[in-house]
């Protein structure tokens, strides 16, 4: 490793646009497995990231097949079968029927799993207020904005590259 590398987020990779290279360190720290016990901790003592982020999508999706949970989370169906029987056990997930296809199952949260996702919401907004803390009230509001702005444009892009993908 580079000695000028941060311990933390490591070596510049020498974007030009100074923008991406700071949303890359924060997604890489954010997005890792440190990172995401560290920040819920209070909420889920024990849980692992593969497990916390699980919970996540199934607050932000809603039910979904086994399968599909996999394919989000970026893991085989063994990794997402030992995860969800982990939170079941727990008493934060639960599987039901998909009345689409009643052979398929489905998994969903629990009243305790939409408890916990509640507190990772809280958990993030309490960072959010704390990393801007020193910020005025109108530079908080304009990067609100600004970053509400590149979440749109973001979704459009990344869905337009998708369909040019589809089409090829």
């Amino acid at each position: 490793m580079d000695s000028a590398a941060d311990p933390v987020t490591g070596a510049p990779l020498g974007y030009r646009s100074a923008g991406l290279a700071a949303m890359l360190e924060v997604f890489a720290l954010w997005g890792s497995s440190d990172f995401i016990t560290t920040i819920t901790r209070d909420t889920a003592p024990g849980l692992d990231a593969t497990s916390v982020t699980a919970l996540t999508l199934l607050g932000r999706h809603g039910a979904m097949r086994p399968s599909v949970l996999a394919q989000k989370l970026r893991v085989g169906a063994s990794n997402v079968s030992k995860v969800t029987r982990r939170l079941s056990e727990d008493g934060f997930v639960e599987r039901g029927t998909d009345t689409a296809d009643g052979r398929a199952g489905l998994l969903q949260l629990t009243g305790r799993g939409n408890e916990v996702v509640a507190g990772f919401v809280d958990a993030g907004d309490r960072m959010m207020r704390a990393i801007q803390a020193d910020w005025t009230q109108a530079d908080r509001d304009r990067f609100t904005e600004l970053l509400t702005t590149f979440h749109t444009d973001a979704l459009h892009f990344s869905m337009a590259q998708y369909r040019k993908g589809e089409s090829s």
